[in-house]
């Protein structure tokens, strides 16, 4: 049942970054996205792949690598359409 919670929350916590990724994507418009959210995302999502490997949970370091993705793939728009 924990397992479950894990999985639920790290799809959960990818979903919330797809809508950003795309209307950066199709607008090429960054102006409005923080860079200082970028930096952040991309620290959280390594810190915890790190912590999943260290623990070694493979749910938490699994469920981290799309939100990692999607960090550098904001990054790499943020510098693009700046």
């Amino acid at each position: 049942m924990i397992a479950f919670f894990g999985i639920a929350g790290g799809i959960l916590n990818t979903i919330r970054l797809f809508p950003q990724v795309y209307k950066s994507w199709t607008t090429k418009k960054t102006a409005d996205l923080s860079g200082y959210f970028v930096a952040i995302l991309f620290l959280q999502s390594v810190f915890i792949i790190l912590y999943g490997l260290y623990k070694p949970d493979p749910i938490i370091f699994w469920t981290n690598i799309s939100p990692l993705a999607c960090s550098l793939i904001l990054a790499r728009l943020k510098v693009k359409y700046q």
